[in-house]
């Protein structure tokens, strides 16, 4: 089978990149044809390795990313995927044949921070006031499963306060119940997980 996805390395270290070159050769897919070229010959992809994104090209063929601090790197049209230095060889095979597929790439942690994001700006109804530090102590407390009388106790206040909290923030958080409260709280990054 002819190798048909071309792939420039960029890296720092000569040594780096004839090591990643000589392990993508080895996927009958990818064909490594310059590293630390710029700009790059015709190729298909750029797999950028330990590069600062300030460094990274903004237009041309579509980018891997790999190293410390892909989190914070934004993907867009020409970064298609940013991904941790621990990551498997086969994944970086992988994010490499995808965008070259013109796709982009998202480990399980970006995906699901953009979920989690996503889920935020589309909650309805929207929080119209924040909860007061005592808010969240119940908060928490309802979400060990205390009840108002435990959440009495443990805050030392009468029952009756801690019912009225109780209130108080399901009003805020737009919560028909204990259970949806807890859940809307988890939600919003309220309740740590």
């Amino acid at each position: 089978m002819p190798k048909s996805i071309r792939v420039a390395i960029f890296t720092d270290s000569r040594g780096r990149a004839q090591s990643i070159a000589e392990m993508l050769e080895e996927d009958d897919r990818l064909e490594v044809v310059t590293w630390n070229d710029f700009p790059p010959p015709q190729v298909d992809v750029i797999l950028a390795v330990e590069i600062p994104a300030a460094r990274l090209p903004e237009d041309g063929p579509p980018v891997v990313v790999l190293g410390a601090g892909a989190d914070s790197i934004a993907l867009n049209e020409t970064i298609r995927a940013a991904l941790p230095s621990n990551v498997s060889d086969a994944e970086i095979v992988a994010a490499l044949v995808a965008a070259a597929l013109n796709l982009t790439v998202l480990t399980t942690r970006q995906a699901r921070r953009l979920l989690r994001m996503s889920a935020l700006e589309h909650e309805q109804p929207a929080m119209v006031e924040s909860l007061t530090r005592r808010e969240m102590e119940v908060l928490h407390m309802m979400a060990a499963g205390s009840g108002n009388k435990q959440i009495a106790a443990s805050l030392s206040m009468s029952a009756h306060t801690a019912k009225f909290h109780v209130a108080q923030i399901m009003a805020k958080l737009g919560a028909t119940s204990r259970t949806e409260a807890v859940s809307i709280g988890i939600r919003r990054g309220l309740i740590p997980i």
